[in-house]
């Protein structure tokens, strides 16, 4: 299989530019059209051993290591935050080659002798210095002026992280309105902070409506905010079905592309991470400290009735596993598993999230009005504890493979895995596993690329399995 590699894999471009050319206004380095000046951009594509490209819907930036062997001591003009560009093309995609633009943020693992030094180039995106540099102050949503700002993640992808042509509408998925206040947050943090609070406006079919749980993160395309629910039920054109099979079977050259090389379960069966991540039950308490317009003590009088709007009062929601697999728009419709070992009825949530309550419901659906489209706390309680278990329950089932390089995979998009059953009956159908078989959510990827080939490491994960025939 060393020997197939080795034919479908190519580095194209990796260059680094320093001084000036390093310093260029980003746009232009993010321009096809972009052309470095003067002798200080070299090629590197001899000195590189190795590259591990990273990217996770866990990850709102990519990243990607270098291995250089360094016989010219290129090391001693790095100072940090030089261009890299890189650019890789296997046979199995040779129309949409991987082609990224870094910057460099760290060298380490140096190593140093008589011939060369030998050390990692850490590189991440341009954004991501951007996120470390910059903080987002004040008021947002339908309550205060920034109305034009329909879709907040948008605007600080493409405004305050200066995302550029990474920012397109249509991987930033609309949401509810939701007033709030950024207190000197990252850029980053103020869209996270966003992510278990506002809902869906659009899909979920016969689903329930509440649907939250939102995910952002950058892949080879660009940014994305995106809900699991949305991600889950995706049908895009042409998936990829990577298939296991047993070692030494012939088959035709397109089929190797798509041929898994190694397999791996992990947290096959963990109950006590179930337990703890809350997918069987959980509970989120909305505590409400209702404002007080003028100083006052309360005396414990019940007689008074203002004095009991001061009270602090709490409110509880809980949500199980059956009433998530109930509302979430999941990949298949068969639940991951059947016999939870759990008793929802009688045993006590196994994770909690506090709330503090609005004053007013700030879950809105449509219009601009501050008070929102429904009256309820229970809203605001009911989307909070459903992302909790929605992150949980998109977990249920993972799988980790090795495939040969592929470089249109991207995170958050949807493969087809096909494994065949342990047993088998005496038909000459070989039947596909039930469970590890099907619809798959890449949640994480790694590129490995070496001379001598480069293979693709697909994290994978689902929230159900087929239902029984």
């Amino acid at each position: 299989m060393a020997n197939r590699r080795a034919k479908i894999v190519e580095l194209n471009e990796a260059s680094i530019a320093f001084g000036e050319t390093g310093k260029m206004e980003w746009q232009e380095a993010l321009s096809p059209k972009a052309r470095y000046k003067g002798d200080d951009v070299y090629d590197i594509r001899d000195l590189v051993a190795s590259i591990d490209y990273y990217e996770s819907i866990d990850s709102p930036f990519l990243r990607c290591d270098i291995a250089i062997v360094d016989s010219i001591d290129l090391y001693k003009q790095i100072r940090g935050k030089e261009v890299v560009k890189l650019k890789i093309t296997t046979e199995s995609s040779d129309s949409d080659p991987l082609e990224v633009i870094f910057r460099v943020f760290k060298l380490g693992s140096f190593i140093k002798n008589e011939r060369a030094a030998m050390y990692i180039l850490h590189l991440t995106s341009h954004e991501a210095f951007l996120n470390e540099a910059n903080r987002i102050f004040g008021a947002f949503g339908p309550c205060e002026k920034h109305k034009d700002k329909v879709n907040f993640p948008k605007y600080v992808a493409k405004d305050v992280l200066k995302g550029g042509e990474k920012v397109k509408a249509v991987n930033f998925e609309n949401h509810s309105k939701l007033c709030f206040s950024a207190p000197n947050w990252r850029p980053y943090d103020a869209i996270t902070y966003l992510g278990d609070k506002v809902l869906r406006l659009e899909g979920g079919g016969k689903r329930s409506a509440m649907q939250s749980g939102f995910l952002f993160y950058e892949n080879r395309h660009g940014f994305n905010f995106q809900s699991i629910d949305k991600l889950c039920t995706q049908e895009p054109l042409n998936i990829p079905t990577y298939t296991y099979m047993q070692a030494g079977v012939e088959t035709d050259p397109i089929k190797e592309y798509f041929k898994i090389e190694s397999i791996s379960f992990p947290d096959k069966v963990n109950h006590l991470e179930k337990l703890r991540s809350g997918l069987y039950k959980t509970s989120v308490l909305g505590i409400s400290v209702p404002a007080v317009s003028l100083s006052h003590m309360p005396t414990g009088s019940s007689s008074e009735g203002s004095e009991k709007s001061t009270e602090v009062k709490r409110t509880n929601f809980t949500t199980t596993y059956e009433s998530t697999f109930d509302k979430a728009s999941t990949i298949d419709r068969g639940r991951p598993f059947q016999q939870t070992g759990f008793d929802t009825e009688t045993q006590p949530a196994t994770r909690y999230k506090f709330r503090i309550m609005p004053t007013w419901t700030h879950q809105s659906s449509i219009g601009s009005d501050p008070d929102g489209g429904t009256k309820t706390k229970f809203d605001t309680l009911s989307v909070s504890s459903y992302a909790v278990a929605r992150y949980a329950l998109l977990n249920a089932i993972q799988l980790t493979i090795v495939v040969p390089g592929n470089t249109t995979l991207a995170v958050g998009k949807i493969v087809k895995v096909s494994i065949p059953a342990s047993r088998t009956d005496n038909s000459k159908d070989v039947k596909q596993d039930r469970v590890y078989s099907g619809k798959y959510l890449i949640a994480s990827l790694k590129h490995i690329y070496r001379k001598e080939g480069m293979t693709t490491t697909l994290y994978l994960t689902k929230d159900s399995i087929r239902e029984d025939k």
